[in-house]
């Protein structure tokens, strides 16, 4: 309906966000699914549909999967026990990322999608036009034995969609000809810590 009245798209309560804009709690989880393949093909060049999966997303506790049995998913179906709730991130002291010239609410975290040395690391930026505000946003991640700065990436896996990880940006396989035997195999599960100076403006589809 807002998009009718007004022509433009309104908030998104669960669409790409980490957390829920009902509940207010770190529980949206997601994964990719639908388009079911016949044949063991996966991608859209044979035979199957594959290639026509989508990433979905929902709340954990406002759209429970088990409705039937009247019982609301806890904060474990994302990650497995290990998702901090609302309340957890409010204790955290880590000052909040501002541009310098035009505070908080301008604020933008972008990917490098250019294929260079810095391919898929993570910045803020300013979204006001002719700002030439810009800071890297993954200071608090590891390196990993590639001596690059590890990258930030999201599940969408049934288990553990929605869980963020930290991976070689060598080996990652959404660069053009990745593939985890170009780099170090690093992985792993990306903590509070690490995520709480970005946590208000990261976006699974980022």
């Amino acid at each position: 309906m807002n998009w009718l009245k007004s022509g433009r798209a309104g908030p998104k309560l669960v669409y790409n966000q980490t957390t829920c804009g009902t509940c207010k709690s770190i529980t949206v989880k997601m994964q990719k699914i639908g388009g079911a393949s016949s044949g063991g093909t996966t991608n859209g060049s044979g035979k199957g549909h594959a290639f026509m999966s989508r990433v979905t997303f929902w709340c954990t506790v406002c759209q429970p999967m088990n409705i039937s049995s009247g019982t609301t998913n806890s904060l474990s179906a994302i990650d497995n026990g290990n998702a901090p709730n609302s309340a957890s991130m409010t204790t955290n002291n880590r000052p909040r990322p501002q541009c310098p010239q035009h505070g908080t609410r301008s604020m933008k975290l972008c990917r490098v999608r250019k294929g260079t040395q810095n391919t898929l690391r993570i910045f803020f930026t300013c979204k006001i036009r002719g700002c030439q505000y810009f800071e890297w946003a993954d200071t608090t991640f590891s390196n990993c034995k590639c001596g690059k700065k590890a990258i930030l990436r999201v599940s969408k896996t049934e288990r553990s969609g929605g869980r963020w990880f930290l991976c070689c940006a060598s080996g990652d396989k959404s660069t053009k000809g990745g593939s985890n035997q170009n780099g170090c195999g690093h992985f792993e599960w990306a903590k509070d810590d690490q995520l709480a100076p970005i946590r208000s403006l990261l976006t699974p589809l980022l």
